[in-house]
């Protein structure tokens, strides 16, 4: 018997199919032709970051930068044209991100109805973060395009291929570095040390470019990413500042989330999914973020979907999908409001135990439940 009936289903599906497209519509006309100071404000500064580097300098010495010694290579080919031409092609680098999103959705859902698969491809669709995403040139849905990638990647039998994927997301590390922990947490090795190979080769490359120490270049980054640490959405820093905790004390934080995530991803291993899905609550939590990051949630909210809608049939799948859904596609007003914010902390982390215990127990009942990582176990790891 259908958890829901299957033309509310889709009823579900088409009405974030709209909202996704109306988000993306705003979002791409901003990021083309806008001119509101947000209008690509993060691409504009990304492609100056860039053009500093092709002139051979280090671009933390003349601004802000953003990015890793070991991501300008991949960072020229995502502002490759002139500015302003720049702009319609990232809009178009970012479409295809979002378009390979959906579709790796719609490839897990492989026991899931047609309705079902509609549905996921439109959750991945609709955050309302991405509205945002788009209007200032961030990269978070192409760094999580190149995450599922890997994932895709892993359970095709390409490892390498799964961690040149992953060291190329390295480009935004407040997303990535903890899917590159993953890696080596769920035993790739060989994609763990081909992300590392091409980490090592790309930061030898910025270095001879810019006669700029890696190590350096990172001091640099961290210490313009200090001034954000606050600016972001109400996450655990900000929490313990309202229990009182002082600033020494906050400093700690990231490694109190890495504990737990550390320790997660060790009772799942071997499942690359799971340790993902573990990397995305760790990731989201563990430093500066705004809703335009949100995106990073299908790891989570997909599975779920797999879980609510397919064989499964899981009552308590389907209330996690549809609260942490709730709760990502309302618009980027909404996700400003700090109560908000504040119900965001509380489900992803009950949602993400709620999917590791359901996937636990689907292992050990024997279900197939494919989501993707390599296929030689009941669940696919």
């Amino acid at each position: 018997m259908a958890l829901l009936p299957r033309r509310l289903v889709l009823a579900c599906a088409i009405g974030l199919f709209a909202l996704g497209a109306a988000y993306q519509v705003k979002g791409n006309i901003d990021l083309i032709a806008g001119d509101t100071p947000s209008s690509a404000v993060d691409l504009k500064n990304r492609d100056m970051e860039q053009t500093f580097f092709m002139e051979g300098k280090n671009p933390h010495d003349l601004m802000v930068g953003s990015q890793p010694p070991w991501s300008y290579q991949f960072g020229q080919l995502l502002t490759w044209p002139a500015w302003p031409a720049v702009r319609t092609y990232f809009a178009s680098l970012n479409l295809v991100a979002l378009a390979f999103l959906m579709l790796w959705a719609y490839h897990l859902a492989r026991d899931v109805s047609l309705e079902g698969r509609l549905l996921l491809m439109a959750a991945v669709f609709a955050f309302g973060g991405s509205c945002t995403a788009t209007e200032v040139g961030q990269i978070s849905i192409i760094v999580t395009a190149l995450l599922a990638g890997a994932l895709w990647c892993d359970r095709a039998g390409h490892p390498y291929w799964c961690g040149v994927l992953v060291a190329l997301s390295m480009i935004k590390p407040t997303i990535a570095a903890p899917f590159a922990v993953a890696l080596m947490v769920a035993g790739r090795y060989r994609a763990a040390g081909a992300a590392a190979a091409y980490g090592a080769v790309a930061t030898a490359i910025t270095w001879i470019v810019t006669a700029t120490s890696p190590i350096v270049m990172l001091r640099q980054m961290a210490d313009g990413a200090a001034a954000y640490i606050t600016a972001g959405t109400f996450g655990p820093v900000d929490l313990a500042a309202l229990l009182g905790a002082s600033p020494a004390a906050m400093v700690w934080i990231p490694l109190s989330l890495a504990v737990p995530g550390l320790v997660l991803m060790a009772v799942v291993r071997p499942s690359l999914p799971l340790c993902f899905a573990i990397a995305t609550v760790w990731a989201r939590l563990w430093t500066y973020h705004k809703s335009y990051d949100d995106v990073m949630l299908v790891f989570v909210l997909v599975p779920l979907g797999v879980l609510a809608f397919g064989h499964a049939r899981s009552t308590v799948a389907a209330a996690a999908f549809f609260a942490m859904g709730v709760l990502a596609w309302v618009p980027g007003r909404v996700l400003a409001i700090t109560e908000v914010q504040i119900a965001q902390l509380a489900v992803w982390p009950i949602a993400l135990l709620v999917l590791v215990h359901l996937e636990r127990v689907a292992v050990r009942e024997r279900w197939v439940i494919p989501h993707g990582g390599a296929a030689r176990d009941p669940l696919p790891t």
